[in-house]
């Protein structure tokens, strides 16, 4: 059983979530706590760290976080690796699949107090909390019954950030069916309500979802010449990025005067936040556009070929460092993001006046030699963690036994 009161536990009840400095020491000792515990209790992890010769005691600095072998989240879309059994599993969230295959993480308990706290701390600190009751527009998909697919889960769970009025779906759910349908009844009901001043003032408006979605209704308004005044504390959440959309995808800032002419919704109302299924830590973008890093994690941005550390300015594959999750060993992981790393102590402070470092995003991975590296990456994991399927029914196989 997981002690109380671990490194792990003590870092994701920080007060101040910016605090790197502070808390160094007990990221460090959290970082170290993980890997022991996922080594002792997943066969497949400790395989690929026996295989890369790798061991707690070789982390002595943050200088040594790229070392700890890092795995693709392109490995978890095929193979599970779980350090619990499934009565401990407490959710199941599943990537959105948009290359046809879903990873799944699943959460135990421990790992779902420490999200919260997280979530908790970072939205407070940055005024998304509000006891104030508000309308919710979600530009996404309406839940299912024991939905599983992140991002829904996500875009839902925002809205208890300020208590719901009532929550409006862009993409509805048919009654007794599961199929969606374009909700632009409710939307439109909802939208012009706010026309004319004709709902109180003290009613605000909270839009939820995809930046594309958000980009999209926006446009579409702004060609029917709508322009909307909301209350102000009105406000726009959103994270997840462009995905298949990015053909479409705009500057930020051309992005924020469209919604400021649109909604009347001003720059410091526009909450961005990056995570995703594999590393569901909360980045919020700052207003000169940077994602800074909180103390819960440290960000890698990697070179292709070697995997090593870019040097600040570089562009590379992204990759993160937490010890947040006790279910599954996600303690160093690879996206398909590219991103740029900055650093106030090496030259380059934020205008924000945050001095924690912080990336830029610069597309998802499209280079074939960019992609061709997380898979040749993926391929050495599946030799050095032996044979583990996922056999279709629930459970993980390895070597003939079921876990």
């Amino acid at each position: 059983m997981k002690r109380m009161n671990s490194a792990e536990d003590r870092l994701f009840f920080w007060k101040d979530p910016y605090d790197i400095a502070g808390s160094r020491g007990v990221f460090l000792e959290a970082v170290r706590e993980n890997l022991c515990w996922h080594k002792s209790r997943c066969p497949g992890y400790r395989d690929i760290l026996d295989h890369y010769g790798f061991s707690a005691g070789q982390i002595t600095g943050e200088d040594d976080l790229w070392k700890i072998p890092v795995i693709p989240s392109l490995y978890f879309k095929r193979h599970r690796l779980y350090s619990i059994p499934w009565k401990k599993v407490r959710r199941t969230a599943l990537s959105s699949g948009t290359g046809g295959i879903r990873s799944q993480v699943i959460y135990d308990f421990p790992s779902l107090v420490r999200g919260a706290a997280m979530v908790r701390t970072l939205l407070s600190w940055h005024g998304v909390f509000s006891p104030i009751p508000c309308h919710y527009l979600i530009m996404g998909y309406e839940p299912r019954p024991r939905e599983k697919t992140g991002a829904v889960q996500t875009a839902f769970g925002a809205t208890f950030a300020a208590p719901a009025v009532g929550r409006v779906y862009g993409m509805k759910l048919e009654k007794g069916e599961e199929t969606y349908r374009w909700n632009i009844e409710e939307i439109e009901k909802l939208l012009f309500s706010y026309r004319g001043g004709r709902l109180p003032s003290a009613v605000p408006l909270r839009i939820v979802g995809f930046p594309a979605y958000i980009y999209f209704l926006a446009k579409e308004l702004e060609r029917r010449k709508i322009k909307l005044s909301l209350p102000a504390s009105s406000c726009i959440l959103m994270s997840g990025g462009w995905k298949t959309f990015w053909r479409e995808e705009i500057g930020l800032e051309e992005f924020r005067q469209l919604i400021k002419r649109v909604f009347g919704i001003p720059e410091s109302r526009i909450f961005e936040f990056y995570c995703s299924v594999e590393h569901n830590i909360l980045y919020r973008r700052c207003p000169a556009g940077h994602f800074h890093v909180p103390v819960y994690s440290r960000v890698i941005v990697r070179q292709p070929d070697t995997l090593r550390p870019a040097a600040d300015g570089e562009m590379g594959i992204l990759s993160f460092v937490t010890p947040m999750m006790t279910g599954m060993p996600l303690l160093s992981i690879m996206t398909d993001d590219l991103a740029v790393m900055g650093r106030p102590e090496t030259g380059t402070p934020c205008p924000c006046g945050c001095r924690t470092p912080y990336f830029d995003l610069a597309g998802r991975a499209g280079a074939r030699d960019i992609v061709t590296c997380a898979a040749k990456a993926a391929e050495r994991l599946m030799e050095s963690a032996g044979a583990a399927e996922w056999n279709g029914g629930g459970n993980l196989r390895k070597e003939g036994r079921m876990l």
